[in-house]
């Protein structure tokens, strides 16, 4: 049964109607999603869902990865990555009564706060996590390759996480560049280079996850190959700024989540986490989602297809995100009972 809820979660996750003139020509998610799912095997918000129930337990830190940055665009980031944070934050406290601590850029830093406060969580000091119900620490990642591969170190050393997980967060190519979707250059001097985590945790066997829907995002390492050679991925082999790398990353974590929007692989995979801990609620409901999403968008955060200050994520309106939010928990809500037809 559980491989089964997570079928259908899997379909939620991966179901395309992001603006066809958007920065991903359309078919392009279901191709990554095939690719995924042949590496992986089983459906992958059953594989992320079960993998946390495994690994995580009360008192124990899951590190949280996410925020973009771009100068022009995305000065603060974008509302892609900071909702699924702010629902897996809400969701490591209340299946695991275990601790999220959320690390990213700087600029990013009010916008998820603010998502977090949205879902009902605390932000205290380190020191302090483990006084107060609820609690999430924000952490915050330099910039550039050399004080990256010093924070990474320090965070996992400190806070000894069980699992991480990877949203909307940007990977290097083969060549060690960072680009945008849209085959863009973007400067690694100026953004935090969190794949230096992925060797770090390969070493000590904590469980990694990347969330990912453009093939530039760490996690989609796992489908380097096939990104490559989709002739519809207009920039996953040849980008804009010459290098010859393609946006494809190489960065992979132990569990992919490809989905149509970033967010949404996250929101799987929570849902997921409910169905296996019997408890809907688990998942945040569809006020929170708009909780959420307006918070992070007053505090500046764009939609990442339009760059506008909206209650958008990817094109996507706020009534599209919680109808998916709805039709969530009715897959689990509806796996959850047991019904007996009479003959």
């Amino acid at each position: 049964m559980p491989k089964i809820i997570g079928e259908n979660l899997d379909m939620l996750c991966n179901f395309q109607i992001r603006p066809g003139s958007g920065s991903l020509p359309r078919g392009d998610i279901n191709r990554f999603y095939e690719a995924a799912r042949k590496k992986q095997g089983a459906p992958l918000t059953y594989l992320a869902g079960s993998q946390m129930c495994e690994r995580v337990h009360r008192n124990d830190v899951v590190l949280i990865v996410t925020g973009t940055r771009n100068e022009k665009h995305l000065p603060v980031g974008e509302t892609d990555g900071h909702l699924g944070a702010a629902s897996l934050a809400r969701a490591v406290d209340l299946a695991f009564g275990a601790k999220a601590v959320v690390t990213l850029e700087e600029c990013n830093l009010k916008p998820v706060s603010a998502c977090m406060r949205a879902a009902g969580l605390n932000l205290r000091d380190a020191k302090d996590l483990y006084d107060v119900d609820g609690a999430a620490y924000m952490d915050i990642w330099p910039y550039g390759p050399e004080a990256s591969k010093v924070h990474a170190r320090e965070l996992i050393e400190k806070f000894n996480p069980k699992a991480i997980v990877f949203i909307e967060k940007h990977g290097p190519n083969e060549k060690g560049y960072f680009h945008t979707v849209t085959g863009n250059r973007i400067d690694e001097q100026k953004i935090a280079n969190t794949q230096y985590l992925l060797p770090l945790a390969k070493e000590r066997g904590i469980l990694t996850i990347g969330a990912g829907d453009g093939g530039n995002e760490i996690g989609n390492g796992k489908i380097y190959e096939e990104i490559k050679h989709i002739p519809e991925c207009l920039y996953g082999v040849k980008c804009r700024c010459g290098c010859g790398g393609g946006i494809a990353t190489v960065s992979e974590t132990d569990v992919f989540l490809s989905s149509a929007i970033s967010n949404w692989g996250i929101y799987g995979m929570v849902a997921m986490i409910a169905y296996l801990k019997k408890d809907v609620n688990i998942m945040h409901d569809e006020d929170t989602e708009a909780r959420m999403l307006i918070a992070d968008v007053m505090e500046g955060a764009v939609d990442g297809e339009t760059d506008r200050p909206i209650p958008a994520v990817d094109g996507i309106p706020l009534e599209g995100g919680q109808a998916l939010v709805t039709l969530m928990r009715e897959v689990v809500s509806n796996g959850l009972k047991n019904v007996t037809r009479k003959v």
